[in-house]
């Protein structure tokens, strides 16, 4: 709460300057991904996957009682499980799972089977819903001190939230991100703004590198 109120404070005096955008990241063939992913040093912040359409989040909207939100569809729990899969198949470790407090994002973290426990943190909840959004706002720069926090050496960290924030953090070149897609950020201290893109995969991308992974 505190770090929040100082950030914004910081950013309407006009000491932290406008939000630098990150560049797209470039092709990389699966053999490439999956070494990646296997190296670890990671981090993965994946949109939640496909939901009910015919649901809508409630306002206001409780965040402990699911039955106020949109939640995963068959086929968003489905791919959930199935980019897990693919994250173990491909030998990436992650050090931790950190999701918004909507159950779509948390439930995928569950049905990836990638950590024993998800955290919840509200910075990361929709920006698309928030009446201070933007790549200057508090929530933007919550998720760019996320993305430029270096995981212990060998293993990753998993984030599962929403298109909006990550817009808002890294630039316009993820406002396409995919439902279920996960972009891959590298941090880079010592270097704006922080953190480098090194990919987006999609959930159909994922069979290739298996494939690689596995030597085929």
């Amino acid at each position: 709460m505190l770090r929040t109120a100082l950030v914004a404070a910081a950013i309407l005096a006009g000491a932290v300057p406008a939000a630098r955008s990150t560049e797209a990241p470039r092709a990389m063939a699966p053999h490439d991904l999956a070494a990646a992913f296997r190296g670890g040093g990671l981090v993965l912040y994946m949109r939640h996957p496909e939901t009910e359409r015919a649901q809508a989040d409630a306002d206001p909207l409780d965040f402990a009682d699911c039955a106020t939100q949109r939640n995963l569809s068959e086929a968003g729990r489905r791919t959930a499980a199935a980019v897990g899969a693919a994250l173990r198949a491909a030998g990436a470790a992650l050090d931790r799972a950190v999701t918004s407090e909507y159950c779509r994002a948390r439930d995928t973290a569950v049905l990836m089977e990638l950590t024993a426990v998800a955290e919840a943190d509200g910075a990361l909840n929709d920006g698309g819903r928030m009446a201070a959004s933007g790549p200057n706002s508090p929530q933007a720069e919550a998720v760019r001190a996320m993305l430029r926090q270096v995981p212990p050496s060998g293993r990753s960290t998993l984030i599962v939230a929403h298109r909006p924030n990550l817009a808002d953090a890294a630039g316009p070149a993820f406002a396409d991100l995919a439902e279920g897609e996960v972009a891959a950020f590298r941090p880079m201290p010592g270097e704006a703004p922080g953190f480098r893109a090194v990919a987006r995969v999609r959930p159909q991308d994922w069979t290739g590198i298996v494939s690689a992974a596995a030597g085929n």
